[in-house]
């Protein structure tokens, strides 16, 4: 009776969430793969995986302080649905080194040892007080991650916070399939994956020639909803592309509504001149904290949220990649500042502009165009 009612094992820990998700990587994991697996956790939410990876939406945008416990148990632990507003299940398994990686855009990873094998995961969370911006960057919501070794059972149907007022968000349209494959049991390739993934079709983008870019984040929603500008990012030489990085970190913060406040204009003439950034951008952390004293329209220059779709609801491609709803556009443009800094050209334009791309979210064709007059990029 015991094994049923009590963990095996149990560890608290804290992740700084942003982006609205989270993903747990057992060691097979494939980043390239986290684009498809948000278009499937948002086409069928609130999670999706491919047995490697597992991405979670969390209704925040964010939370920097987000309380994480994982519970490993000998088998299927009793259900307590009740006490969760979010409920998810997925399959995952860990590799030989017996580490479990929770991470999330823009933040730094934290790793948990957990045993290696197959498992069914149960993600929960609770806490929340809305869907998108919730006001602050520690906003206060609860986690609690359950695995327990893979039975076969089929997984239990999700459970969505109903947001009084509000209710649950609809799902997006369901993106074409990806191709991800189940890795096989206890095997891997040389690269530490077993997925095959959509990236052997044609890209804008030579991986090979430029491997720093294999880990830039979002750097294939370029590659799919505009690969012009993609091309044209890995063409240039590393003057224009850090050019183009500084020149994407202002227009976001241009257009969050951040530029012209004292404390920021310091930053950005530093960021053009190449010089360090000052204080509090010598920090990100002590960034976001100033920010959230500031108290700023969440809207920036952006007035109130329109949805990117069209009149007959269907989003644009970009649109679809960078309109997340509701957003708290200065927090969203915050990190184009410190990714614009990036000792990395190429690096810094891609990461900078996505970041910048985010921030404009509904807008994001406006920007993009922009982006195509400033560098001559043809459309």
């Amino acid at each position: 009776m015991e094994e049923r009612t009590l963990p095996v094992s149990e560890t608290q820990m804290t992740v700084a969430m942003d982006y609205g998700q989270f993903c747990l990587d057992g060691g097979l994991g494939d980043p390239d793969v986290e684009l498809a697996l948000l278009e499937r956790a948002q086409a069928d939410q609130p999670s999706a995986g491919n047995g490697a990876m597992l991405l979670v939406l969390c209704p925040h945008q964010n939370n920097f302080q987000m309380s994480v416990t994982v519970q490993v148990w000998q088998s299927r632990p009793p259900a307590d649905r009740d006490q969760w507003q979010q409920v998810s299940e997925g399959r995952l398994e860990v590799d030989d080194r017996g580490v479990l990686t929770l991470s999330s855009p823009t933040t730094d990873p934290v790793d948990v040892t957990v045993p290696a094998g197959r498992y069914t995961v149960e993600i929960s969370g609770r806490g929340f007080v809305n869907y998108g911006w919730p006001g602050s960057t520690t906003p206060g919501d609860v986690w609690r991650i359950r695995l327990w070794p893979y039975d076969g059972i089929t997984k239990s149907a999700a459970q969505m916070w109903d947001m009084p007022g509000f209710g649950v968000p609809e799902n997006m349209p369901a993106p074409v399939p990806a191709g991800e494959e189940e890795p096989a049991h206890g095997s891997s390739s040389a690269t530490g994956t077993t997925t095959a993934t959509a990236t052997t079709r044609t890209t804008a983008i030579d991986f090979a020639a430029h491997p720093e870019l294999q880990k830039v984040l979002a750097l294939r929603d370029f590659d799919d909803c505009a690969p012009d500008v993609a091309a044209a990012i890995v063409a240039m030489n590393p003057q224009t592309q850090r050019r183009l990085a500084q020149w994407a970190a202002i227009r976001a913060f241009e257009f969050a509504g951040l530029a012209d406040c004292p404390w920021v204009t310091p930053a950005l003439e530093s960021l053009r001149n190449g010089d360090p950034l000052p204080a509090p951008f010598d920090d990100p952390q002590s960034a976001s904290t100033r920010l959230a004293a500031e108290n700023l329209p969440p809207q920036g220059k952006g007035g109130p949220y329109r949805s990117s779709a069209a009149p007959g609801g269907e989003k644009s491609p970009t649109g679809k990649m960078f309109d997340h709803g509701p957003i708290h556009r200065p927090y969203y443009a915050m990190p184009a500042l410190f990714s614009a800094a990036d000792p990395r050209p190429i690096v810094a334009a891609f990461q900078a502009l996505s970041h910048a791309c985010a921030t404009y979210a509904e807008h994001v064709d406006t920007l993009l165009g922009a982006t195509r007059t400033e560098f001559g990029i043809p459309g």
